[in-house]
């Protein structure tokens, strides 16, 4: 039997399956949670996505009042938009946008790379991630506190998986009393930076299903993007909550699927960005 067939529900089966999977972990979980939020206070990062669901509806549990911060590149979907106005009403979230200035479309404008009759400009030395992510999480720190939450989760790439491993490294190499296993579920998922603040991600070791196991199992529907881009085609590996130009999928369709779904939503941005019809 197929999930197509009938009497079978994905949805429901994503239920069960998270029900089973979080029963025994969750409770650990969300002491983890808590502890992390009386050692460094802080906020919860929330992109819409489906991983930062997951870990606000977790910091939820443990505080209702905790910050949770949406950084805002002032280029998303409007089915994002949408998406964390109505979960953070109906959760009524301690909600807080901090947009990046400038936005990213005016960046994107001003260095002319997608425009032939525009001329090339650099930053100035910074990286177009400190305007959109590295800036305003500074600031989020400065208003919150020390610490974060968020939704990063090892699986999505080499580069986190390494990142979380050298992390536990360090942190295991301070406690030598603690077994391989114990060190993973009681100090893995810590970032710990230079600067003095600390990151946790309560899902770091997560696989996808478990994510929309979670929600499901919660009654909480994801956002929106993730059902439409499955229509349109896009394959699941691919389909992820951000802006809606990033320089780094611009090579794998991703803007074909904006042009598909969207279409106003691309003209307009084409009028702006000529050379983004080159990308489709």
């Amino acid at each position: 039997m197929t999930a197509s067939q009938p009497g079978l529900d994905l949805q429901q089966l994503r239920a069960i399956a998270g029900r089973r999977r979080t029963a025994t972990a969750l409770p650990g979980l969300l002491d983890r949670v808590a502890e992390h939020l009386d050692d460094h206070d802080g906020y919860v990062s929330w992109s819409g996505g489906k991983d930062s669901t997951v870990v606000v509806d977790l910091a939820r549990q443990v505080d209702p009042h905790v910050p949770v911060v949406f950084f805002d590149s002032g280029l998303q979907f409007p089915e994002t938009y949408q998406y964390l106005e109505d979960r953070a009403l109906q959760w009524r979230l301690n909600y807080h946008v901090i947009a990046a200035e400038p936005d990213l479309l005016t960046v994107l404008i001003a260095l002319g790379g997608f425009d032939h009759d525009a001329p090339d400009r650099r930053l100035g030395g910074v990286e177009l991630a400190d305007l959109m992510i590295k800036g305003p999480a500074a600031q989020a720190h400065r208003l919150h506190g020390p610490g974060a939450l968020w939704g990063v989760r090892a699986e999505e790439s080499s580069g986190r998986r390494a990142l979380y491993r050298q992390q536990l490294a360090a942190r295991s190499a301070r406690h030598p009393d603690l077994g391989r296993g114990a060190a993973r579920a009681s100090l893995g998922g810590v970032i710990e930076r230079a600067d003095g603040t600390v990151t946790y991600g309560p899902i770091w070791d997560w696989q996808r299903a478990q994510v929309f196991g979670y929600l499901a199992a919660r009654s909480i529907e994801p956002n929106p993007l993730y059902e439409k881009f499955a229509r349109l085609g896009m394959p699941d590996a691919q389909i992820r909550v951000d802006s809606i130009i990033d320089a780094s999928k611009l090579s794998n369709g991703h803007v074909a699927w904006l042009q598909r779904g969207w279409p106003d939503l691309f003209d307009r941005l084409a009028f702006a960005l000529p050379r983004l019809r080159e990308y489709t």
